[in-house]
Parts: structure tokens; sequence; C-alpha cells
């Protein structure tokens, strides 16, 4: 069914079906819960279990390459076998996983339960952005759920660390036991919520290959590949703003480091709850990869704001931040949305759990960003993130130039 008229319409809200609210409510309560105990991890491990930068550091990254190279195995596993298996199984791993570490008292406890909540995750989300396709026939309901979605996960950011420094500033590692109860609620919401029928008009199970034939498939989809590409980039140049800004800040003369940093946390989160809607409507007559584009050349004019901006400016910082935020606002929503477009029906939790590659850029980033830092200067490495974002505009308007581009449905891909 093609999409038609504006986005912002009440009736597509009344096509949400019960698997859709389990799911949206789900990830705000499951979202709102990590950033109210995760935040603190760092902290706890530090003045508590004496660990090291380098052991914290190992921990994470570890953590993350999980998560992105299981991602694909994991909407396998829910394109074959159904959405919500996978996902109450995921939930049954991050209950173990954050309750673990609220009673952990081992360093290598901790390596080996922060693992297992970075093969969690895409068993809960490349399924719970599947379920959302599977739901709705409209591409444009389906681009407001996605768009709805990636807003709860930014409201959850947003409140949890407040309610995590209300309830146990001074225990913070009691609030993973909450963590994990709430990822208990939410597998037994997905448990009533989601009827297996549900997803099953969208899923012929039958047609769905073998796990290195779905390999074969997304590795020689041009589109998706080139996709991944330009967002693993887009991701790197992000990341900077959470690893490596606040290296060059710390490291400056500036009085009052950490309380620029928190500044600069605080204007992502603000920008991106107040912008997200008033952007989504004032660019939805533009087509999905224009919009994209956009974003990214936001993200470049905020790498220059940061190569100019003294070390000592917070006012500098801060708006460079804010025209960063507003790329993201713009770009990063639209992310998911290109995927569901791309994917074919029977494979949507495969694509889905490919895109988590992507995320490898977050991984890279402090390595290499702390490398660039050590040998050369801040600013060879905004000047790196320029560029970076002038490759990742050109991968994009190569995927519309691609011949196999015309291939894929018309409203699919604008």
């Amino acid at each position: 069914m093609a999409a038609q008229g504006s986005l912002f319409q009440w009736q597509r809200i009344g096509r949400f079906n019960t698997p859709i609210w389990t799911v949206l409510s789900g990830t705000l309560l499951a979202r709102t819960s990590y950033f109210m105990a995760w935040p603190f991890l760092v902290v706890f491990l530090y003045q508590d279990y004496n660990a090291s930068e380098i052991e914290v550091g190992a921990m994470l990254a570890a953590s993350a390459l999980v998560g992105s190279l299981s991602g694909l195995y994991s909407g396998y596993l829910s394109d074959k076998f159904g959405r919500k298996w996978v996902m109450i199984a995921g939930c049954v791993i991050a209950a173990l996983a954050y309750s673990g570490i609220g009673i952990a008292d081992q360093i290598w406890q901790f390596f080996v339960l922060i693992l297992l909540t970075g093969l969690m995750r895409p068993m809960i989300e490349a399924p719970s952005k599947a379920v959302l396709s599977d739901n709705l026939t409209d591409l444009k309901d389906r681009e407001l759920a996605m768009n709805i979605r990636y807003f709860l996960i930014n409201l959850g950011g947003a409140i949890g660390p407040l309610i995590g420094i209300t309830l146990a500033l001074a225990h913070p590692q009691s609030l993973f036991l909450v963590t994990g109860i709430v990822y208990v609620v939410y597998g037994a919401w997905l448990l009533v919520g989601i009827e297996p029928k549900s997803t099953s008009a969208a899923i012929d199970k039958n047609a769905v290959p073998n796990f290195s034939a779905i390999v074969r498939v997304i590795s020689k989809d041009a589109i998706f590949v080139k996709l991944m590409i330009a967002n693993f980039l887009m991701m790197f140049v992000y990341a900077q703003v959470e690893s490596s800004i606040p290296q060059v800040i710390v490291r400056s003369s500036v009085e009052d480091a950490g309380q620029l940093i928190a500044g600069l946390v605080l204007v992502n989160t603000l920008t991106i709850i107040i912008f997200q809607f008033p952007m989504l409507k004032w660019l939805e007559h533009l087509p999905l990869f224009v919009r994209t584009r956009i974003g990214m050349a936001l993200m470049a004019v905020s790498q220059f704001g940061f190569l100019l901006t003294p070390a000592d400016s917070a006012l500098g910082w801060g708006v460079a931040c804010f025209v960063l935020s507003m790329g993201e606002v713009i770009a990063f929503p639209t992310l998911n949305v290109q995927i569901d477009r791309l994917a074919p029906a029977h494979l949507r939790g495969s694509y889905f759990g490919a895109a988590a590659l992507y995320s490898l850029g977050f991984a890279v980033a402090p390595l290499v960003g702390g490398m660039v830092l050590g040998t050369l200067s801040s600013n060879w490495l905004f000047g790196l993130c320029v560029g970076l974002c002038g490759v990742m505009i050109w991968l994009y308007k190569r995927v519309e130039q691609c011949d196999e581009f015309e291939l894929r449905p018309q409203e699919a891909l604008k």
C-alpha cells in the first residue's frame, strides 16, 4: 500500500495495534531503566573495584563488538522462528546480565556480564523494528512508528539518569537490579502483547533461506552495502562528541571541564527531544535520502565549528554541539526507515540485524580519535571528520544514481 498524505495524521496512530504499542511502551520502559543505571557503570567500577581505564574500555568495546557482530544472526532467527520468542529470549538474557551486574564483585564477572548486555541488545532491537514494519502496511505509518520509537529512546536517555541520581547515587550498582527487573516485566509484556499471528502475514518462514544464503543476499545488495558504509562513517563522526571531545576539553586549561561536558550532553538531549518532530514536519516533503544528506551536511558544519572553537569557549562548543544535534535529529531517524523500505518483507529481521554493523563506528571512534589526539591534534581529527562527512554525502548520492536503485519500488526509496 502506497503512503498517502502527511505523516502527521491522527488516523495513523489509530492504526497502531497492540503489538506496536507493546514494542513502543516496552522501548520507553527498557531504555529509561538502562539510562538510569548505565551512566554510573564506569563510576562504580573505578571507585569500588579499582578497574583501570584499559579494563573498562575493553569491556565496553567488547560488548559493542558482540552486539554488532551478533545482530545479523539475531535478525535471521527472528525471520526464521518469529519475532516474539527472540525478543523474549533477549529480555531473559538482559534480566540475567543486568541483575548480575548488580550483585557481581569480581572484575571478570563484570566482563562476562557486560558482554551479555551486548548480546541481548540486537535480540530485542532488530525484531522490535521488524514488528513495527510487519504490522503496518502504509509506508508513512511505518515511518511515523519508527520516529516515535527513536523519540522514546531519547526520552528515556533524558529522564533515566535523573531517576538514577534521585534513587541511588550513593549505591549505583543497585540500580542494575532494578534494570534487570524491568526486563523481566518487558519480557512478560511481550508474552501477552505480541501474538504470533500478528507477524505471520508479513513473514513467509518457508521463504527464509538458511543463514549463509542470507549473508550472500545482503552482501550482494549494493544499495544496502553503500548505505551501511556511509552510516558507519556517520556513527564514527557523531561518536566523537561522546569520546574525543570530552578528552579535548579535559586536557585543556578549561575550568569546570566536567560541567562543560555535562552541558554539551544536555544540549544534545534537549535538541533531540524538542526539535525531532518539528524538523520532521518541516522536511517531510523531501525524499528520504535528501533529508539524510541535509543532516550529514549539518554534521560537517558542526565539525568546522569544533575545529574553530577555542578550548575555553563554552559558547562555541555549545553552538557546534547544537548544530551536530540538529544533524542527528534529521539524519538518524531516517536510518531505520531506509532499512524498512529496502528490506524484503520476509528478511526484515535479518536486514535490521545486519544494520547493527554500522554501530561499529561507535566502537572504532574512541580508538581512532584517541590515536589522532595523541599523535597529532584535535584540528586533524575534526578535519578528518569533515572529510568523512563529504564521503558520506557522496555515497548517498551514488545510491540514488545506482542502476539497482531503479529496481526498488518507487515509493520505497522516497
